[in-house]
C-alpha cells in the first residue's frame, strides 16, 4: 500500500512489523495500531490482532489476546534443520512441594537494559560449558546466561485454536541447537481449565524455561529470559505488582486474565530470589528469536494437547 494510503486513513506506518501481515502495522494518532492492509485492531484476513495496546497505553492487561497470532505452522528451513531437543522427561510432581508455587508478591522480575544495539547472540557470545551443553552468556560475566522463549497459536482466538511453546537454551557438542517445546496443556498448573490462547502460551514457555533446570546449580546468578511478547515482559516487570496489590482485579474492576499462569511465574522469580539468582526480562523483536519462534510454530501444530499441566525437565547430556 503506497505512503499516501496511510496518511489519507491517518495512520503512521511503521518501519518494523509485529504481525504476520506483510504491510506491517500502522499507528493511529492515539498510539494505537491497526493493520496495514486493511484498518483494523482484529483483522482476520491478516491473522493479526493489536488490542494488547490498549493494555500497553493504559498501563495494564484486561485482555487475551497478544501480538503474536501464527496461522502458518511450517518451519523456516533455515532453522528447523539446525536445533535438536535436549532429552527431556515430562513427570507430574504431585503435591510434594517440587511443582509450581503460586508468587506471593514477594519478588519480581526487571527488565534487562543491554548496553548496545547488537543482537542476543553477539551480546551473549561466551559459551559456558556444563557436562555436554553450552549455554550462551555474556563474555565478561559468565554467571549471566540467556535463554529464549516464544508462543504461538494457531487460529487464536477462533473455534478451535492450538497453542504451544518453545525455549532455546543453548547448543550441544557439535554445535547443534538444544530446543525444548511442548503443545499448551487444557489445564494451568494448578489444575484449572484453561483456553489455548497466544499469550498463555507466551507465558508457560517462560514457566517451562525457568523450570527446566536448576539454573543456579550450573553456577549461574543472573537469568536473561528474551522473548518478542511485550504482553510478558510488561505484564512481569510492570503491571503485576499492581495486580498483587490490587488483589488481582484490573483497574477496570475486571479479573485478571491468565492468573494462574503470572502467579506461577512469579512463584518461580521467588524461588530463584532465594537462591540467589535473578531474572530478567529482554525484550526483542521476533527477527530475532526465530529459532524458538518455528519451534513454537511446531508444537503448537501437533495433534493433540495434554489434559493436565506436567513438568518438562532437562536431562544433560
Amino acid at each position: 500500500m503506497p505512503r499516501g494510503w496511510y496518511l489519507a486513513q491517518g495512520l503512521i506506518p511503521l518501519g518494523y512489523s509485529s504481525s504476520d501481515d506483510e504491510e506491517g502495522p500502522c499507528e493511529l494518532p492515539d498510539g494505537r495500531l491497526v493493520c496495514g492492509p486493511h484498518g483494523f485492531v482484529r483483522c482476520h484476513r491478516c491473522c493479526s490482532d493489536y488490542s494488547f495496546m490498549d493494555e500497553l497505553l493504559d498501563g495494564e492487561d484486561d485482555n487475551d489476546e497478544d501480538d503474536n497470532d501464527r496461522t502458518d505452522s511450517s518451519l523456516p528451513d533455515l532453522v528447523a534443520a539446525d536445533w535438536d531437543h535436549v532429552p527431556v522427561y515430562a513427570a507430574d510432581t504431585g503435591d510434594n512441594g517440587l511443582g509450581p508455587r503460586r508468587g506471593t508478591g514477594r519478588a519480581f522480575p526487571t527488565k534487562f537494559v543491554p548496553p548496545s544495539t547488537a543482537t542476543p547472540s553477539v551480546l551473549f557470545s561466551g559459551h559456558k560449558r556444563h557436562m555436554n551443553v553450552t549455554r550462551y552468556t555474556l563474555p565478561n560475566d559468565p554467571r549471566q546466561a540467556l535463554i529464549r522463549t516464544d508462543g504461538a497459536c494457531l487460529d487464536n482466538g477462533r473455534e478451535n485454536p492450538k497453542a504451544g511453546w518453545a525455549f532455546w537454551h543453548g547448543f550441544g557438542p557439535s554445535g547443534n541447537l538444544l530446543v525444548a517445546s511442548g503443545r499448551l496443556e487444557k489445564k494451568g498448573p494448578f489444575g484449572d481449565d484453561a483456553p489455548q490462547t497466544s499469550n498463555r502460551a507466551e507465558l508457560r514457555a517462560v514457566i517451562a524455561a525457568l523450570r527446566f533446570r536448576y539454573w543456579p546449580g550450573e553456577g549461574f546468578r543472573t537469568l536473561v529470559v528474551a522473548t518478542d511478547s511485550e504482553y510478558v515482559v510488561e505484564g512481569s516487570t510492570n503491571w503485576a505488582k499492581r495486580w498483587v496489590e490490587n488483589g488481582w482485579v484490573t483497574r477496570a474492576g475486571n479479573a485478571v486474565q491468565n492468573r494462574d499462569l503470572w502467579e506461577a511465574l512469579l512463584g518461580e522469580v521467588e524461588r530463584y530470589q532465594e537462591e540467589g539468582m535473578a531474572i530478567e526480562f529482554w525484550r526483542v523483536s521476533r527477527d530475532w528469536n526465530t529459532v524458538a519462534d518455528a519451534a513454537a510454530k511446531g508444537a503448537a501444530a501437533e495433534a493433540e494437547a495434554p489434559n493436565a499441566w506436567a513438568e518438562v525437565m532437562g536431562i544433560n547430556i
